[in-house]
């Protein structure tokens, strides 16, 4: 027999021994041996965690003939076990979805379960990338699914569970594989590594542990070429080299540079880092995990690395803040590279926009001086400066908004003077906002009607654009508040606008909400007719043109303005 892979040699033969899915094998072993054996299996997980392993072992339990019936332990010795290891069982049939995805696949999968075992004792279909079946496909498979022949039972192995329809799930008992933990594949792999006489050093196992992301699969392909790659024992150096992965004196190169802030040596490191031909994406990466080592390290969370005097020199450079950024920044920069061919332009983007950004996390307190809040306040800097300049008042770090600037209605919807003629740089805007004076239940005070009146526009923006009320500010715009007797403001309406009088009115509790965001004093709401002042009357021209009740809510709603109308076209001169 020829050479075999190390990932196929070392496939798990029996359920003790596979590795790190023991919620899976328990499971399975249980229901074998209490008789409770499922027509169908969902086995979801990421690559190289045992999905079609552990199928092979169902079909292997189901149909070992050493016992008189399906066995949680089988043998591996008789016809049956040894055939369906090789993959030479006539009665397990391995489908790969990938490439028989179609109706008519599944037709011949359908017709082939009609008939019963020819040499086993059940009829076993593992199909492998599951969710690569065509949709209609999924939905011939249903039915047979459902109810298949009692000698039939199906293993379905996907790693995008989400993509299989939740009515095949739903017919199957589906079992989540989870990734190995480095632990896990550590000790694997040292298992192999004895039993093939490979000699490696525990950092070096540990690193291709790393390197696997979860798989058992893949840790046991990289040591088969590190295998080939060394004659004698191997070496991180050795990891680092076939792997394509930066050593650790690099990293703690980039990381003194980084530290060190000298945008020149960023320069000039970027441009040895490319030159020496590595991969830049996987740079990228063993620099986000660098930084992550050093986070754990000045957390406490890694205790081998606390006797490092380097190690733990670099780590003093760095704030927990700058750590996080710099692993967020790093990582960034591995996601776009997928959608560029310029590596050297963004490994030195990540380096420059690392040592280029603010690295210290401004919070304002009572030690920070006025100069300090002024430069270092993004958030109405602007309006800030300008108050202190015609010194109108003092810098401060309070979190009283001024006139002009942002406000919120509670619920973290931001709303704005949306007023055209409004500038917040005004000598009006400018002054210190005027909290309402409290007074007796029913004693009005001085101001507090023009203070309503002022600000009458602002309480129809937010009628409209906060409170989403748009037909109920179009109504109300036609009113004007007329008099306050410290209780209750009155909203005065023309006589020809009895529509919005009597809308405004039912709306009341609305407009006294409004009222009281806007201008802080708590309100009640009434409504009055009146007289047109004869100023605004318009002359008499004999007719009278009816105007659409409908007509201020259609020109708020679209933000538009009313015209007078230009001369008739067809008029007959």
């Amino acid at each position: 027999m020829g050479y075999v892979s190390l990932y196929r040699k070392y496939r798990s033969q029996t359920f003790d021994d596979v590795v790190g899915q023991d919620h899976v094998v328990k499971t399975i072993r249980n229901a074998i041996k209490a008789g409770h054996i499922g027509h169908g299996y969902l086995f979801c997980g990421s690559r190289g965690t045992g999905k079609t392993t552990v199928a092979r072992l169902v079909a292997k339990a189901l149909n070992c003939i050493a016992s008189d019936g399906p066995t949680p332990d089988p043998c591996n010795q008789c016809e049956a076990c040894l055939s369906i290891a090789a993959g030479t069982a006539v009665d397990v049939i391995e489908m790969d979805a990938a490439s028989n995805r179609s109706v008519d696949d599944v037709d011949a999968l359908r017709e082939g379960v009609k008939y019963p075992p020819m040499r086993l004792r059940y009829k076993v279909y593992i199909i492998d990338e599951a969710h690569q079946l065509s949709p209609q496909a999924k939905d011939a498979f249903l039915k047979t699914l459902e109810e298949p022949p009692p000698h039939a039972v199906f293993i379905l192995a996907t790693t995008e569970a989400g993509k299989i329809p939740v009515t095949i799930r739903s017919r199957c008992q589906q079992f989540d594989f989870r990734r190995g933990s480095i632990e896990e594949i550590k000790s694997r792999l040292a298992y192999v590594a004895k039993a093939e006489g490979i000699a490696i050093e525990d950092e070096a196992l540990e690193l291709v542990a790393r390197l696997a992301s979860g798989s058992y699969r893949d840790a046991l392909s990289i040591l088969e070429q590190l295998a080939a790659y060394t004659d004698g024992a191997i070496g991180v150096k050795d990891v680092h080299a076939v792997a394509g992965t930066v050593d650790e004196d690099v990293l703690l190169e980039i990381g003194e540079t980084l530290a060190s802030g000298d945008l020149a040596d960023a320069f000039g490191l970027a441009r040895k880092l490319i030159n020496q031909g590595g991969d830049v994406r996987e740079l990228l990466k063993s620099i986000a995990n660098h930084f992550r080592d050093l986070l754990a390290l000045k957390v406490g969370a890694d205790p081998k690395r606390s006797s490092d005097p380097t190690w733990k020199a670099q780590c003093e450079k760095y704030s927990h803040q700058q750590l996080l950024r710099a692993i967020e920044i790093f990582s960034a920069a591995e996601k776009d590279l997928r959608y560029t061919e310029h590596e050297q332009l963004v490994l030195e983007g990540a380096l420059l926009k690392f040592m280029l950004e603010p690295n210290e996390d401004y919070r304002i307190t009572a030690a920070v001086s006025p100069e300090e809040v002024m430069t270092k306040t993004k958030p109405n800097a602007q309006f800030d400066q300008a108050l202190v300049s015609i010194g109108k008042t003092e810098p401060t770090t309070s979190k009283t908004s001024a006139p002009g600037a942002k406000h919120s209605d509670g619920n973290g919807q931001r709303w704005d003077d949306l007023s055209d003629d409004y500038d917040p740089f005004s000598e009006e805007s400018l002054e210190p906002p005027t909290q309402p004076e409290k007074t007796e239940q029913g004693k009005a005070v001085p101001g507090q009607l023009q203070e309503i009146q002022r600000n009458w526009q602002k309480v129809i923006t937010y009628l409209q654009k906060v409170m989403k009320r748009v037909s109920d500010a179009a109504v109300a715009r036609e009113g004007t508040p007329a008099a306050f007797d410290g209780t209750t403001v009155t909203i005065a309406f023309e006589r020809k606008h009895k529509f919005h009088h009597d809308r405004t009115q039912e709306n009341a509790a609305l407009i006294a909400e409004a009222i009281e965001k806007v201008t802080g004093l708590q309100v009640k709401v009434a409504t009055i007719l009146q007289d047109e002042p004869k100023s605004q009357r318009q002359p008499d021209q004999g007719t009278t043109t009816q105007e659409h009740p409908q007509k201020d809510e259609i020109i708020t709603m679209f933000d538009g303005r009313e015209v007078e109308p230009g001369p008739d076209p067809w008029e007959e001169e």
